[in-house]
């Protein structure tokens, strides 16, 4: 393996604090850190939701940057590029990146987010790894979401996992014992593990149909579960009103559309009949493996076809190449809703995690 510290480099911020070497940081010691990954279980635009709410509501200072040009993968995620009819500008280079940020009472932790690396994931796990112990980084909280065959109108369900009894015990509402396809944010847990240092994650599972949309209620889950762990006051108001415009909008869909209906009302059905409370799997058996995303696809199809007037397009259109969620009539982004209410809801749970 090539060495895991030229991976990444230190920013202005980074070098300034630390100037004394890492055991001399002492601003930087000790701190929590979240870490968030775009790609792999990014059910609902989680990533980008808790990221851009981070960076737009708190002060952040940006510490060091991965190599994406070893990292990532650019002709399977194509970075956007601007042409203004005469030239090329604005280019949009991938950003792995850590920064320093303070929560809303200044209290300091550490956010490593950016696109999931394609390339070379154990050097830069152990790169990260190389942070944490110089860092003395006291807790890594990860979080992502998954799609699963669940309704809007039921609570948002979340797997918790990690070494922390203290902050996972008792919170799964789907825990399964299986072989699964691994991202490199479980690979980065696995390895803090194996490495006795203190980790914590948080799944949130998203109604398979809104998993191209952007779905706010994850993101605060996600958020509430991370500051509670961190202990940490983390925003979550503009997040839970556009949460409220997505349910007003699903339950304008719902009432009008007799397909999107028998839809939800199907799937409520199954998640009644099987409640993660019961410690029932929605999605396998008893040892058998957790399906990869094709597979899931091909299930949730299955179980649709076998519902009364089911909807085959619940999922509404592919999400645009920006990542970002399709625009509405009016021309705003992060739209609710497709236009044809034939096509499903796009985005938003009945039920939200309580204050």
């Amino acid at each position: 393996m090539q060495d895991p510290t030229t991976l990444f480099s230190l920013e202005p911020a980074g070098r300034d604090l630390l100037a004394g070497g890492f055991d001399g940081a002492t601003a930087l010691r000790g701190l929590g850190m979240l870490a968030v990954f775009g790609g792999h279980l990014d059910a609902g635009h989680l990533s980008e939701q808790v990221r851009d709410t981070v960076f737009d509501s708190l002060d952040h200072k940006l510490l060091a940057s991965f190599d994406a040009d070893q990292l990532v993968d650019y002709r399977s995620r194509r970075p956007q590029i601007t042409f203004d009819g005469e030239r090329f500008r604005d280019y949009q280079t991938p950003r792995l990146q850590l920064h320093l940020v303070s929560d809303a009472l200044g209290r300091p932790f550490l956010l490593l987010s950016g696109p999931e690396p394609d390339y070379q994931w154990e050097r830069f796990v152990s790169s990260v790894l190389f942070l944490v112990e110089k860092l003395d980084v006291k807790l890594v909280a990860l979080i992502d979401a998954v799609p699963m065959p669940v309704p809007h109108t039921r609570p948002l369900g979340v797997t918790a996992h990690g070494n922390r009894d203290e902050l996972v015990a008792g919170l799964s509402t789907w825990s399964p014992q299986a072989r699964m396809v691994s991202g490199v944010g479980q690979l980065l847990e696995l390895r803090l593990d194996e490495h006795h240092r203190g980790t914590t994650g948080y799944t949130l599972h998203v109604p398979h149909y809104l998993n191209d949309a952007a779905y706010p209620q994850a993101a605060v889950a996600a958020l509430e579960y991370v500051g509670a762990a961190l202990g940490l006051m983390l925003p979550t108001e503009e997040l839970r009103e556009r949460g409220r415009e997505v349910d007003r909008e699903l339950d304008r869909q719902t009432g009008s559309s007799r397909e999107v209906s028998a839809m939800v009302e199907g799937l409520e059905k199954n998640f009644d009949q099987n409640s993660p409370g019961a410690g029932r799997s929605l999605l396998v058996g008893p040892d058998e493996q957790v399906p990869d995303a094709e597979e899931l696809g091909a299930a949730v199809e299955e179980y649709l076809q076998s519902q009364p007037r089911h909807a085959l397009d619940a999922g509404g259109g592919e999400r645009p190449e920006d990542g970002g969620a399709e625009a509405d009539p009016d021309g705003s982004e992060d739209s609710a809703a497709p236009a044809d209410p034939e096509d499903g809801p796009a985005e938003g749970p009945d039920s939200r995690p309580r204050d």
